[in-house]
């Protein structure tokens, strides 16, 4: 007797090998049956004629971290077949963390991971790790050491080297995460403090992880002008540290620097070549989404928020962003001179007064607000504290398609978990739009193989054991969706609406999407890496 029998599906098992007609049996959390005619001796049957049925996406890319701890399930992810999510990337997190900082970083991390009025009490992530195994989850969560809070913890904002001291409380804190569960360490450095941060200091940190089989995610310095180098960065610590890495959203962003999105995958591969353990993750879609204050040069933002405000008040202060913007900085990957005022546009604003403001890109904020797009960007971020989440339409659609399509890429939604205003639709639709786009509509990649990089890829690359491949023995994460309908109906102008022809999501057996409607099981788990 099955708990939960699948019939008549195509099984992709996520291997990328070749689709088969099956039935799968389910009892308790794991799948204990593969094959044609099954017994039809099961409490529950879906019959999925017609209709594929694959592991559970698992998205390599999330900040979701506050919501799931907070809200336990996150919908958008879920309706769009997503049963694991990594958490902890580009350097944002919520622990470690001190007292004496917990407000700033609260502050500063309210525009990826959302506002929380509750306080972070976690000095190690061990603690943190601790407090989410007893949280009731609706999908599966698996967590990177976040090297933000990880830095400020032991030099605060500090624009400087740590000392060696400081570096040793730092790989103290390293190792604890990773003997803890942590899948790796994410950085930032394109943000504070992880912009502040030498490259020295990143290969010892990168060290620790690397002994421990992890891996080190990373947001480069720059996704523009920079980019290469960045790259070379990420790859000389991999060589250096003898560590696995993963670079987060690979892109190209600025338009003189379109079409040169080869010259980045070719570094990558020239590493894989010569041995270097190096992937990528990658969202389909040619706008990225990020916090205002990306916006701002570092300097701008040293100290942390409450310092960048009070900068913001003195005239002689936003003169001089004025004239970075102009002129520019050397290292500085200025986004408003490469793209222009008007292809930033407003997500989400915490205040009423600011709601209308929401779709406008700044060029319309600045003539709404009467004031030029540079006094419009800094009213904004010092009434609003920052708190500001902005889409930047940055890259060329053509980049994009090359990405995705690089053997090396996985898929990863990078959606920013802000259920109010207009959030990118990536948050909503990132998996659905993948199959559409790439298998259905271009047919640049198979159906097996697209399967491959939203399953098996990431499971492999985060060290998920059971998770990824649908095989006996293996967890009852799975999804079933129409090959022939599955699409994105998520757009910028209206982000917030469920994709289509996703018939049932499974988490540890248990149905968490039925007939395309959410249920209200919670049979998630808070995944640690399975020895490498």
């Amino acid at each position: 007797m099955y708990d939960l029998l699948i019939q008549h599906a195509r099984v992709v098992d996520g291997t990328g090998n070749p689709a088969f007609n099956g039935d799968v049996g389910i009892v308790g959390q794991r799948i204990v049956a593969l094959g044609a005619d099954l017994p039809v001796e099961a409490q529950r049957v879906i019959d999925a004629q017609g209709q594929v049925v694959a592991p559970g996406f698992i998205d390599a890319h999330t900040h979701d971290d506050l919501v799931m701890l907070r809200k336990s399930t996150l919908p958008p992810k879920v309706c769009q077949g997503v049963t694991t999510l990594v958490t902890g990337n580009c350097g944002f997190g919520m622990a470690p963390m001190v007292p004496a900082h917990m407000e700033a970083m609260k502050t500063y991390s309210a525009a990826i991971l959302g506002k929380d009025d509750l306080p972070w009490e976690w000095p190690t992530l061990g603690s943190f790790l601790k407090t989410m195994s007893t949280t009731p989850l609706g999908q599966n969560v698996c967590t990177l050491l976040a090297h933000g809070p990880l830095r400020v913890a032991v030099l605060g904002f500090a624009k400087r080297a740590a000392t060696e001291q400081e570096i040793q409380a730092q790989e103290a804190l390293v190792a604890e995460a990773m003997q803890a569960g942590a899948a790796g360490m994410s950085l930032g450095l394109a943000y504070i403090p992880g912009a502040y941060t030498p490259t020295a200091e990143l290969v010892r940190l990168a060290q620790v992880v690397g002994r421990y089989g992890g891996v080190l995610a990373s947001h480069m310095r720059g996704e523009g002008d920079t980019c290469l180098s960045s790259i070379n960065e990420m790859l000389n610590i991999a060589e250096q540290a003898n560590v696995a890495v993963h670079i987060s959203h690979l892109k190209i962003t600025g338009r003189k620097n379109w079409g040169t999105v080869q010259k980045a995958l070719d570094l990558i591969a020239e590493a894989r070549a010569r041995g270097l353990d190096v992937t990528i993750d990658v969202y389909p879609y040619s706008a990225s989404s990020t916090t205002i204050t990306q916006l701002l040069p570092s300097w701008v933002q040293e100290g942390g928020t409450l310092a960048m405000l009070e900068r913001l008040k003195d005239p002689a202060i936003r003169q001089q962003v004025r004239q970075n913007y102009a002129e520019g900085i050397e290292g500085w990957e200025n986004a408003i001179a490469a793209n222009g005022w008007d292809r930033f546009y407003i997500s989400s604003v915490q205040q009423e007064q600011f709601k209308a403001l929401e779709g406008l890109n700044i060029a319309q904020v600045g003539e709404a607000l009467g004031l030029s797009p540079a006094d419009a960007l800094f009213h904004l971020v010092l009434e609003e504290q920052g708190q500001v989440s902005v889409i930047l339409f940055n890259m060329d659609e053509r980049d994009v398609d090359q990405v995705v399509q690089a053997p090396f890429a996985m898929l990863g939604s990078d959606g920013l978990p802000i259920l109010s205003g207009r959030p990118h639709p990536r948050l909503y639709g990132t998996f659905p739009r993948f199959f559409q786009r790439y298998v259905r509509e271009l047919g640049s990649i198979g159906l097996e193989q697209a399967v491959y990089k939203a399953t098996a890829f990431p499971a492999s690359r985060f060290a998920l054991k059971d998770r990824g491949v649908l095989a006996v023995d293996k967890v009852a994460d799975l999804v079933i969706f129409d090959p022939a309908t599955i699409s994105d109906r998520a757009t910028y102008d209206k982000p917030q609406v469920y994709p289509e022809g996703i018939t049932a999501v499974i988490v540890a057996g248990q149905p968490v999407v039925l007939n395309g409607q959410l249920q209200e099981a919670l049979p998630g788990l808070l995944l640690r890496p399975s020895a490498r």
